[in-house]
């Protein structure tokens, strides 16, 4: 079936900034006398902020709360964010050339929403999607097809013409039992999971440009 709508997931998607957050949160943790290894931010990957921070309290017995956690954390982010992360290879013409083709799109993350559309504002990208949708504001990570299914509810679009471009496992799995189309993108820092994605997947790029040779 014809493919009518998209549902993008941003970081490691769209933009290349998971290095960012992990990048972040090891200054965070190692400013505070802890070690820092690349499997918490693998771990926080399948959650969304507010778990992450909760997550980071508890594996370190960090002494004030999650909120605090966060709050700190989003001051190491903020400029960087905002000023200076690129979108993946290809991406930017792939939109446009969605956007001409009269695909609806939206974004679905499960980072902050200011964040997610002040990055997209400075990229110049905002104004081809139709939404910013968090996990916050559905109450549940990408471990549920929630995200998902509110999104395709606010774009109209049916589960089987909207392809869901994701590039984590436990969202690409979430996405793909909900019923949709899901196109597994491929970021180094999630290495070790791509043959998963590949086999979850209804099919893998490594750059947007792959699909701008598809006629």
């Amino acid at each position: 079936m014809q493919i009518k709508y998209i549902i993008f997931d941003m970081d490691g998607t769209l933009l290349d900034s998971l290095s960012v957050w992990a990048d972040s949160d090891r200054q965070f943790i190692n400013d505070l006398g802890h070690d820092y290894d690349p499997s918490h931010s693998l771990a926080m990957k399948k959650m969304h902020f507010d778990s992450a921070c909760e997550y980071l309290v508890r594996t370190f017995s960090l002494p004030f709360s999650a909120e605090e956690t966060g709050r700190r954390i989003l001051e190491i982010v903020e400029h960087r964010y905002l000023t200076g992360i690129p979108l993946k290879d290809g991406a930017e013409e792939f939109i446009k050339a969605a956007y001409s083709a009269g695909i609806k799109m939206c974004v679905a993350t499960s980072n902050k929403k200011a964040l997610a559309e002040g990055a997209l504002q400075g990229l110049g990208i905002m104004k081809y999607m139709e939404f910013v949708i968090t996990s916050d504001e559905v109450g549940c990570g990408k471990e549920s097809p929630m995200i998902f299914l509110k999104a395709a509810e606010r774009l109209e679009a049916a589960p089987e013409q909207t392809a869901v471009f994701e590039d984590s496992i436990h969202a690409v799995r979430s996405a793909k039992e909900a019923g949709f189309r899901v196109v597994g993108v491929y970021d180094p820092l999630c290495e070790d999971e791509f043959a998963e994605i590949q086999k979850e997947s209804h099919c893998t790029i490594r750059s947007f440009s792959e699909l701008l040779n598809v006629k």
